[in-house]
C-alpha cells in the first residue's frame, strides 16, 4: 500500500514473488561487498600503518647496524694495533713471532646463527667481523699467558746470571785474554780479570747460587767457587779470608769474602772468573752497562 503525499487515498502495488527474492538478494548483496569493501579497506589502512612503521623501524635498525660497523672496524683497528705490540715484546723476550697464519687460521661461522638463513650480507659480514676478532682476542691472550711465563721465567734465570761488579772499590788491572806473566813474563792466556784493591776489601757474590768450593788452591790461594745454575759458575781468588762455606745458598750482593794476596800474586787483588758450561768467558761481557767508567777504562 502506498500512499502519495497531497492525496488521501492509497494504491495498492503487487509485487511478484521472483522480483521481491531479486530485491531482497540485491539489497543482501549490495550489504555485503560493503562489508567487505569496509573490512578490505580497515585491513589496507592498518598494513599501510604496519608498513610505516615497520619502513620506520628498519631504517632505524640500519642506522644502528652501521653505527656498530663503524665501532667494529675502530675495534679490529684496535686488535691489530695490539698484535703488533705484541709482536714486537714477543722478539724482545725471546719468544717466536706467532705470524699472520696463526692469527687468520681457521674460518668464520657466523656465530651464533651458525646454519640459519640469516639474508642480510651486512649482518653476515658483522658475523663474520666478530667472530674473526673473538678468535684473534683467543690468540693474543693465549700468546700474552706465554710472555707473562717466560718473563717469570727469565726474572727468575737473571738472579743467577754474574752481571755484576764483585768489589764496589779498585781498579781493572788485567782482563781476560792473552797477557805477559808477571813471574815469568811469558805470554800465557788469563782466564780472568783482575782487580787491584786493598786487602780487605769487601767482595760481593755476582749472582744468586751455592757455594761449592771455598778452599786454599795452589797458585790462586784462598778461592770460592759459586755454582749460579743455568750453567754460570763464577770463581774468586787470592782472597784474604772467607765468609762463607761450602753448600752454602747465597744471593747477588751478599759479602763471600775480602780481597788478599795469597798464592801466586804480586800485590792485593781479586782474580774473578766466569764459566758458562765449564767454558771461560770474558766476565766484562756479563757486566751492567757502565762498569766502563767504575773501571777506569
Amino acid at each position: 500500500m502506498i500512499e502519495r503525499d497531497g492525496s488521501t487515498s492509497l494504491e495498492r502495488v503487487v509485487i511478484g514473488g521472483g522480483t521481491f527474492r531479486f530485491v531482497v538478494a540485491f539489497s543482501l548483496l549490495s550489504i555485503a561487498v560493503l562489508i567487505v569493501l569496509g573490512v578490505l579497506g580497515l585491513s589496507e589502512y592498518r598494513v599501510r600503518q604496519r608498513t610505516g612503521k615497520l619502513i620506520a623501524e628498519n631504517r632505524l635498525l640500519g642506522y644502528q647496524l652501521t653505527q656498530v660497523q663503524d665501532h667494529l672496524s675502530s675495534v679490529v683497528q684496535q686488535v691489530d694495533s695490539l698484535a703488533n705490540e705484541e709482536e714486537a715484546i714477543r722478539v724482545r723476550v725471546d719468544l717466536p713471532p706467532l705470524g699472520e697464519e696463526v692469527r687468520q687460521a681457521g674460518t668464520g661461522t657466523l656465530l651464533p646463527l651458525e646454519g640459519q638463513m640469516i639474508g642480510d650480507e651486512r649482518i653476515e659480514n658483522l658475523l663474520r667481523s666478530l667472530d674473526q676478532v673473538e678468535r684473534e682476542l683467543g690468540i693474543q691472550k693465549q700468546s700474552y699467558r706465554e710472555i707473562r711465563q717466560k718473563l717469570l721465567t727469565d726474572e727468575e734465570r737473571l738472579k743467577h746470571v754474574p752481571s755484576v761488579i764483585p768489589i764496589n772499590q779498585g781498579r781493572l788491572t788485567d782482563s781476560f785474554g792473552y797477557r805477559r806473566d808477571p813471574f815469568t813474563h811469558q805470554i800465557r792466556f788469563h782466564y780472568g780479570a783482575d782487580f787491584s784493591a786493598p786487602s780487605g776489601t769487601p767482595v760481593f757474590a755476582a749472582a744468586d747460587g751455592k757455594v761449592v768450593k771455598a778452599q786454599r788452591v795452589p797458585g790462586f790461594g784462598n778461592v770460592i767457587e759459586v755454582d749460579h745454575g743455568y750453567g754460570f759458575t763464577t770463581a774468586y781468588g787470592h782472597l784474604d779470608e772467607f765468609n762463607v762455606r761450602r753448600g752454602q745458598t747465597i744471593h747477588r750482593g751478599d759479602q763471600i769474602g775480602m780481597v788478599g794476596n795469597t798464592g801466586r800474586s804480586t800485590a792485593p787483588h781479586l782474580h774473578y772468573e766466569v764459566r758458562v758450561k765449564g767454558r771461560p768467558v770474558d766476565p766484562l761481557d756479563y757486566f751492567y752497562e757502565g762498569y766502563q767508567l767504575w773501571a777506569g777504562k
